[in-house]
């Protein structure tokens, strides 16, 4: 346990000194897809079922096209899963990408595909959007595969410790997690119901790869929170 605390300890730094710059444009097209995403998660989870639903499906069901193949298989990732002597049932809703691409393009690529499907944004008034949920800020193609933040977020996130493609809606390059600069960090809704499982993957996760933006971003998150 000492060792993977200071594995996490180098990409973890105390200060916020380091200003994230948006422009007026990234601020806007971030606040449109902000609203997008949270109309389309709050139709895909309407009557999920929070004690015993499938919390690995519930924000998967678009499942775009990736070098050929679909971009998620699910269940049982193979037969030597048999041969382990593990407590933990993987179950229908444990994730995994069936073509590990760690690009940037192909994450933009995903993302584009992902917003396309989605319906038309509702009324949301984001000054209330404590009450809604929190955006989270992910470090793309950054991974153990040790497996910790899937199990214990009850297949919310992924193998590769991303959270679903249903709740992603803003890529920005260069972005700062405090003092550590991301080359790409992907911007996920995560609905206040879900929050409690992606927490707890959040407190696993030793390479420091995700951030709440109400903490990381403040000055940003304000602006959101006050837009009209």
């Amino acid at each position: 346990m000492t060792f993977l605390k200071n594995i996490r300890s180098t990409f973890i730094s105390e200060s916020n000194s380091i200003i994230n710059n948006w422009t007026e444009k990234e601020l806007s097209n971030f606040r449109n897809n902000l609203l997008q995403v949270i109309t389309w998660t709050d139709l895909l989870s309407k009557n999920f079922d929070y004690e015993n639903g499938k919390y690995g499906l519930v924000f998967r069901q678009t499942n775009p096209i990736c070098n050929d193949f679909p971009l998620y298989k699910f269940g049982r990732q193979s037969d030597d899963i048999t041969k382990l002597s593990l407590g933990y049932d993987f179950g229908e809703d444990y994730s995994s990408w069936n073509n590990w691409d760690y690009s940037f393009d192909c994450y933009d690529h995903l993302l584009g595909e992902a917003i396309k499907v989605r319906a038309d944004i509702g009324y949301i008034d984001l000054s209330k959007i404590d009450k809604l949920g929190r955006i989270l800020s992910f470090q793309t193609c950054v991974t153990t595969h040790d497996g910790a933040p899937i199990v214990e977020s009850r297949n919310f996130v992924d193998e590769g410790d991303i959270p679903p493609i249903d709740t992603w809606f803003y890529a920005k390059r260069d972005y700062y997690h405090s003092d550590h600069r991301c080359d790409q960090s992907l911007f996920c809704w995560i609905p206040k119901q879900f929050e409690q499982v992606m927490q707890q993957a959040i407190n696993v996760e030793i390479l420091d790869s995700y951030r709440w933006l109400d903490e990381n971003d403040k000055d940003v998150y304000i602006k959101i929170k006050n837009s009209r």
